[in-house]
């Protein structure tokens, strides 16, 4: 059963979209949306096989993307 994670994103000013797009081109993301209010920027899902391959992704992926300034996971336990 594959790892599902909420990814939580804080970018640069005026850059979500930019974010929200280059996010959309990595395999893992399954769904990346702008959010219009609050702390967050841009929320994605994400999928992989282990939590290993999550902090991989993570780690290569995720502060490879321009504009990021900050994210939070949140890995689901239940659906």
């Amino acid at each position: 059963m594959p790892i599902k994670v909420f990814l939580a994103v804080v970018t640069k000013p005026g850059k979500a979209k930019e974010v929200q797009k280059n996010l959309r081109a990595i395999d893992e993301v399954t769904l990346a949306c702008s959010v219009s209010d609050g702390l967050y920027h841009v929320v994605a899902m994400i999928e992989v096989p282990t939590l290993d391959e999550y902090r991989t992704f993570s780690i290569d992926k995720v502060s490879a993307v321009p504009n990021i300034l900050d994210y939070t996971s949140f890995i689901i336990m239940d659906q």
